[in-house]
């Protein structure tokens, strides 16, 4: 059961910049408070954040470009 709280803290740091932040800065803090085990606080611990963040800003704007084409704004 606890790979679905770990799938909802990555997809919430995709999306929330200052949640990834948080996981950035005090970890600890973010994730003791979760149903995680040990080893899946410690991957998310050592989870490239930067990289997330990334992802994030690539959905946006695919999500932007799609709402855009769907309004007949190509």
């Amino acid at each position: 059961m606890s790979m679905v709280y770990m799938q909802a803290v990555i997809g919430r740091a995709v999306v929330d910049s200052a949640f990834r932040e948080q996981l950035k800065t005090n970890p600890a803090a973010v994730l003791d408070a979760r149903q995680l085990t040990d080893e899946e606080k410690d991957a998310l611990k050592n989870m490239n954040w930067d990289a997330v963040a990334s992802v994030g800003t690539d959905l946006d704007q695919r999500v932007s470009r799609m709402v855009l084409h769907a309004a007949g704004c190509q």
